[in-house]
């Protein structure tokens, strides 16, 4: 069941919503910009609204396959689910397996699976992303955040709110990490 719940999660993550909204304002996400079917190519090329409906939607989609997953299999579905909605959403089979860079939809699975904890990398992300205006420098910084989060949920069992519990949330917090950490990369270094 664990895989059932994995596979709902990445179909959901999949759903290309932010190329449907995109083009409903008139504007091709990957034709334009960074390329990228993602909130932030979206503000460049579409204003703060268009980047904000894009960003709620991805964050419904992160807590929606979370949930699916809860239901599915229990907590261990719902890391499942939530692994697999971020691995959609950053290898994407509807755009050849190239897709977004899994920030939006992070927060919303975070928001499902550790609503306590979800707030920390956030604040990371803010404050980062605004002395270095790079996103990627933003992201890299929550996923060390993450990677500390998880190494004190696992010796100190920190509470989860209504979230999944240890050990769920903490291996879903490092695996994240994994599947973002690459792109971030990557894009520093073009």
């Amino acid at each position: 069941m664990i895989l059932v719940a994995a596979l709902v999660g990445y179909l959901l993550g999949s759903i290309p919503t932010a190329g449907w909204i995109g083009r409903a304002a008139g504007i091709d996400l990957q034709a334009d910009g960074s390329k990228n079917p993602g909130a932030n190519n979206a503000r460049r090329l579409g204003g703060t609204r268009l980047a904000a409906a894009i960003l709620i939607v991805e964050i419904g989609k992160g807590a929606a396959a979370v949930f699916a997953g809860v239901l599915i299999a229990g907590p261990a579905g719902g890391a499942a689910a939530g692994l697999g909605a971020l691995a959609g959403n950053i290898y994407n089979a509807w755009y050849r397996f190239t897709g977004g860079q899994g920030l939006g939809i992070s927060a919303g699975i975070l928001t499902a699976a550790w609503p306590l904890y979800f707030p920390i990398p956030l604040a990371v992300i803010a404050a980062v992303a605004f002395k270095t205006r790079r996103t990627a420098n933003a992201a890299l910084a929550a996923m060390l955040v993450l990677i500390v989060g998880a190494g004190i949920s696992f010796t100190t069992g920190y509470p989860a709110g209504w979230g999944l519990g240890d050990p769920e949330s903490g291996l879903l917090a490092l695996g994240m990490v994994v599947l973002i950490t690459p792109k971030q990369v990557a894009k520093l270094r073009s």
